[in-house]
């Protein structure tokens, strides 16, 4: 059996026609550019021609209308809902405890009359290691600094502080929170100049 003589003719590489590749390539960017303008621009996939067209909000109640002239204009009717008046519930600030305005008025009074081992004892035992440094960059012994409004909740208060520090006015801020054992400590203060 003998098989007929395989030519050897080397394999021809395929190619892509490039006006074919041309026009696969517009086809693409056209279809991404439809695709963009139909998502991103309201309406662009609607008609031009009658749409649906929604109602106003309206705040007050309109009646029902129907034009009297004219038998060829459709008949419109305008449906509105009465708005039903908002009720505004008004809190009374709860003034903060009075044990955490008390440990934030003994540490201001501990650093008026230069006691700072006794301002210090008034901090959270994780803040007094801090506490040393703080008190001599931001409120040197012997400021006079004294709260001038109280706010914050059952575990924190938040004291807003005025007064004389190292002879410039300054204010801010000092913060004291209750412990587990219902007690409260000084966790910060911030002081700036005035």
């Amino acid at each position: 059996m003998s098989y007929p003589e395989q030519q050897n003719t080397p394999a021809r590489p395929a190619t892509v026609k490039p006006g074919l590749a041309i026009g696969i390539l517009i086809a693409v960017i056209a279809l991404v550019a439809f695709c963009i303008t139909g998502f991103a621009t309201p309406g662009f996939l609607l008609g031009k021609g009658d749409g649906i067209s929604l109602p106003a909000p309206s705040s007050s109640p309109t009646p029902t209308s129907v034009p009297t002239s004219s038998e060829d204009s459709p008949t419109t009717t305008t449906v509105s809902r009465a708005t039903r008046p908002r009720v505004t519930v008004t809190r009374r600030p709860v003034p903060p405890p009075e044990k955490g305005v008390q440990v934030i008025t003994d540490f201001l009074t501990k650093i008026a009359g230069n006691d700072k081992a006794g301002a210090i004892a008034l901090a959270c035992e994780e803040q007094k290691r801090f506490m040393d440094d703080k008190i001599d960059s931001l409120l040197p012994l012997g400021s006079r600094v004294t709260i001038t409004r109280t706010s914050g909740t059952s575990r924190f208060v938040l004291a807003d502080v005025a007064g004389t520090v190292e002879n410039r006015s300054a204010k801010g801020t000092v913060i004291s929170d209750r412990t587990e054992d219902g007690s409260f400590c000084v966790t910060t203060f911030s002081i700036r100049d005035a």
